[in-house]
């Protein structure tokens, strides 16, 4: 991803790795039904977890074209609006929970040999949850942890974060 952002949240070259397992039977009904794990979202998130529906909307010889949709649970990070002290301080973000992540995709899938097939996968990520946010701090007279959370906003939150693109390599079990 060449951008990923959830709120205050913001991570660029996201190159996140990530397996998935997906089921069908396209000569019985066009569906696709599977899992997915994924990690490696840099700052913005630790893990993915979900799964995803796909139709089937054109077969051409060994091309499937297919449109989805997958809803995960993704771990946010929370962000610190000042790295350099400990403690907290006005502007640090908390994520409350798993967000809620919707993608929907589009992916072409070549099956090159009777187990193994490639898939080129684009998709865009909206994600939800609820936040809160350090609004104001007060002394505690500490010299290392200077601050204490005096108050705090809370809020639920869409996030339209970004678009990506996946490859991978399916290994087919027949």
């Amino acid at each position: 991803m060449p951008q990923f952002n959830v709120q205050e949240a913001s991570g660029r070259n996201i190159q996140a790795y990530g397996v998935r397992w997906m089921l069908s039977d396209y000569d019985s009904f066009p569906l696709e039904f599977g899992f997915q794990a994924y990690s490696g979202f840099g700052d913005v998130s630790r893990i993915s977890l979900g799964f995803n529906l796909a139709y089937l909307f054109a077969e051409l010889q060994n091309h499937d074209f297919k449109i989805g949709l997958g809803l995960s649970r993704i771990d946010l990070e929370d962000v610190d609006a000042n790295e350099e002290e400990f403690g907290p301080h006005v502007g640090d973000v908390s994520f409350i929970g798993w967000g809620t992540e919707f993608k929907p995709y589009i992916e072409w899938e070549w099956t090159f040999s009777r187990f193994t097939s490639l898939f080129l996968k684009a998709s865009y990520h909206v994600i939800n949850g609820e936040k809160s946010v350090v609004t104001s701090v007060e002394a505690t007279g500490d010299p290392i942890f200077r601050n204490r959370v005096a108050d705090r906003d809370w809020s639920f939150f869409y996030s339209a974060s970004g678009f990506d693109i996946g490859i991978g390599i399916s290994i087919i079990f027949m």
